[in-house]
């Protein structure tokens, strides 16, 4: 059975993309894989899903990290903020929106009182 690392690595060598949208599984510049390639990924879609949930928490994990440790922010607040950096614009919210909000929340972290006190 193929992992979800090695189906990651033969699109992306191919300058496709898969991503997880809304929990959805899509296929980013679909038009370089042929449909053999689309029906394979489909087929084992499970391990696919596994794996960019997988890279997804490690690369949250690693931000939280450098938000705590970098910038001084307490780990709740690193791995909150680090969530929330990951997640998709909500339907209805602008990018003009959402990019507010997403300063918004660095500039509290940034700015808020004894968070190097610890």
């Amino acid at each position: 059975m193929p992992d979800g690392a090695s189906i990651m690595a033969r699109v992306r060598s191919r300058g496709a993309d898969l991503r997880l949208v809304n929990g959805a599984l899509r296929i980013v510049n679909g038009n370089r894989l042929d449909s053999t390639a689309r029906d394979y990924i489909m087929q084992h879609r499970q391990e696919v899903r596994a794996y960019l949930e997988a890279e997804r928490d490690f690369e949250i994990e690693e931000r939280a990290a450098l938000i705590e440790f970098d910038g001084g922010a307490p780990r709740q607040w690193a791995e909150q903020f680090a969530r929330v950096l990951y997640s998709q614009r909500p339907d209805g919210v602008s990018d003009l929106e959402w990019s507010w909000f997403m300063t918004a929340c660095g500039r509290m972290i940034d700015e808020a009182p004894g968070r190097r006190a610890a």
